[in-house]
């Protein structure tokens, strides 16, 4: 098990779309170490960068409901959390992303995502998908959520 307070060892985190869509969405088994991690990017411990594809994964469910004010209050969250770098998705980290994918073979999403954190200057990157172990290396350590 990894605290969330040793990210701070971390110049920057990569924080996986699927952190926040189980944080926001009150995931029964995720939500709790989520909302762990968030607490303690809140209280500084830690910064973050989060890529701009983010707000599409976040926001999809509450379209899908008919619900305009979750997404936008998602959205409007995601942007104001302090000690969150919200990064675009500009043409460098999609060339970057092409060649996560060609390497790793990662969906286009994840490739998009692990490039944005190594172009931002991450050092780690917290999701909850397995195969993004694969792509560890000296310059960015993945920690799985469930290992918080």
């Amino acid at each position: 098990m990894v605290s969330p307070a040793a990210l701070s060892r971390h110049r920057k985190v990569l924080i996986d779309s699927s952190v926040w869509i189980y944080h926001f969405g009150q995931h029964p088994e995720f939500s709790p170490a989520a909302g762990r991690l968030i607490e303690a990017l809140e209280e500084g411990r830690f910064r973050a960068v989060v890529s701009e594809l983010t707000l599409l994964g976040l926001t999809v469910r509450p379209l899908q409901l008919g619900c305009q004010d979750v997404a936008d209050e998602y959205e409007l969250l995601l942007s104001h959390i302090p000690n969150v770098e919200l990064a675009p998705v500009s043409r460098q980290v999609l060339l970057d992303a092409a060649a996560v994918r060609a390497k790793f073979r990662f969906r286009t999403p994840d490739a998009i995502l692990l490039a944005t954190g190594i172009r931002f200057s991450a050092t780690a990157a917290v999701t909850n998908d397995k195969t993004w172990k694969e792509a560890e290396t000296a310059a960015i350590q993945v920690i799985l959520l469930s290992d918080l």
